[in-house]
């Protein structure tokens, strides 16, 4: 950099209004002006569209980076958040709370009513010695309108001490704090519907969170047969009143896509998509979820949007946490107010509640039953999942088909599916599916409550081997077999299923 082009970014650093520049930070001290030492020098700056905010790598900056209002990137011109210096030092941290600090900050990063933003290569830690309402990045949006180009890539957040659960007095709930989180939130008398545009967080690691790993979250969700509108504020706290006007609430977040993260040693629920149209995620892998929080959880899903694909992922090892009953733990979720969730190519494995759920439980607060629609199962494997493998809790329609469900497990009954009551409706289509019991002990249903109905469930085509198929069953079109688990061969099976899927080249890549 010249003389003069010191001499300007001095002047701007001085007036606190960056122009369009590489601005670097350097907390430990060692680094003489022009470059900023610490975060409350930071976030007096104001940048301007194309400004690169680079962090030392090996040092660690302490507080939480809070840009001021105003600092958007623009079309073309992002700000740009990333590192500078030895990649042998280490990453850039920011490390915003401690295990001494109480109170601690929000988060991280939080980039309030800002748009076209990337951060890449940083570490972000929140972490107390009690749970609070903390997160290591969070993206939030107000009465803002549209919000876009919002791009994460390898970035390591860890040891975010969020709630685990909902904390009497308090505006946030316990889903509202951990890892890397959107929220659009609304209040006071000029509410605008707000959404989020080109999300992308990819190549990431997010360890050692509560209570969420990675979701979106929306105040602007209301609609006929979605979730129910009264969780969320402001009708939460009966500031607006609920009625039928709020129907026309509903603004889905568009363009999100969750690729390639590595999410572990989550508190509570793995990926959220919620109110969002035609979100992908793909290719992460999830494991040792719902590890702490006390409210249901599972590895990934989708609540309230419509056209989700989740593909290629894979998740083990979620939880199942008592009492609950009958409780979710499962890999992934076709939630209230869903349609058309797509859930292909997926391996599921060693999930104590199971393989998937539809959950179209309750109402949507406007005296509509909630609805999980359209749901389709396609060509997943999973092995060892636990409790049971399908849940209906409440789906209006769903189509499981070409699944290659494995019991390998001495000991583990995991029932082909269980009917739990909870909805509506519990309807689906369960064929040409492969279901292998290796101790020959395999059943069709959980008996969770005999007078629950289960003619709305039928099933065409599966091939069945090591089941006793006894109690309710309801053939569809064409006749489903049953042979003894010594006919198959289930590793031959699991073979043939990564080959013909490509799994291991279009999963998660280290």
């Amino acid at each position: 950099m010249t003389k003069m082009s010191w001499v300007v970014l001095i002047a701007a650093l001085i007036t606190g209004a960056a122009r369009a520049a590489e601005v670097r930070v350097d907390c430990s001290g060692a680094s003489p002006a022009p470059v900023v030492a610490s975060l409350s020098a930071l976030n007096t700056l104001h940048f301007a569209a194309g400004t690169r905010i680079l962090f030392k790598r090996g040092v660690t900056c302490h507080g939480s980076f809070v840009p001021q209002a105003g600092s958007s990137g623009k079309p073309g011109m992002p700000i740009v958040a990333s590192s500078y210096g030895d990649p042998a030092a280490g990453r850039a941290v920011i490390a915003a709370g401690s295990s001494e600090d109480a109170t601690g900050a929000r988060a991280a990063v939080h980039l309030y009513n800002l748009q076209h933003w990337e951060l890449e290569g940083l570490e972000l830690t929140n972490d107390g010695p009690g749970e609070g309402a903390r997160a290591g990045l969070l993206v939030q949006l107000e009465d803002f309108g549209v919000g876009s180009h919002y791009h994460v890539r390898d970035v390591y957040v860890h040891h975010v001490r969020g709630y685990l659960k909902d904390v009497p007095g308090s505006e946030l709930v316990y889903k509202e704090t951990g890892g890397i989180l959107f929220n659009i939130t609304r209040h006071g008398a000029n509410q605008r519907k707000t959404r989020f545009d080109d999300v992308l967080v990819e190549n990431s690691e997010i360890f050692h969170v509560d209570a969420i790993g990675l979701s979106t979250r929306s105040a602007w969700m209301c609609r006929v047969g979605g979730a129910p509108c009264g969780d969320y504020l402001p009708y939460k706290d009966k500031s607006v009143p609920l009625s039928a006007a709020a129907a026309d609430d509903y603004t889905p977040s568009t363009n999100i896509v969750f690729r390639n993260n590595h999410i572990h040693d989550i508190g509570g629920d793995g990926i959220v998509v919620r109110t969002a149209a035609q979100p992908l995620v793909e290719a992460n892998l999830l494991h040792d979820i719902w590890m702490r929080v006390a409210g249901n959880s599972a590895g990934a899903w989708a609540i309230n949007t419509d056209g989700a694909r989740f593909q290629y992922n894979e998740i083990h090892h979620v939880r199942y946490q008592p009492p609950w009953e009958p409780g979710d733990g499962m890999a992934f979720d076709a939630d209230l107010g869903t349609r058309d969730t797509h859930i292909v190519a997926n391996y599921s494995h060693d999930n104590e509640g199971g393989f998937m759920l539809f959950c179209g439980c309750g109402d949507d607060g406007l005296g509509h039953p909630a609805q999980a629609s359209g749901t389709l199962v396609e060509n997943n494997l999973s092995i060892n999942d636990g409790r049971r493998v399908i849940v209906f809790a409440g789906s209006h329609s769903a189509t499981v088909r070409g699944n290659l469900v494995l019991n390998t497990q001495p000991g583990l009954l995991s029932p082909a599916a269980e009917n739990t009551g909870m909805g509506s409706r519990n309807a689906g289509d369960i064929h040409d599916n492969i279901f292998y019991h290796g101790a020959n002990a395999g059943t069709l249903f959980r008996a969770l409550n005999p007078a629950l109905r289960y003619e709305d469930i039928r099933w065409s085509g599966n091939r069945f081997y090591g089941y006793q198929l006894s109690g309710p069953f309801f053939e569809g079109d064409r006749p489903n077999s049953n042979q003894p688990a010594a006919s198959f061969d289930p590793e031959a099976a699991a073979r043939n299923w990564f080959a013909s899927t490509k799994f291991k080249e279009r999963s998660y890549r280290r």
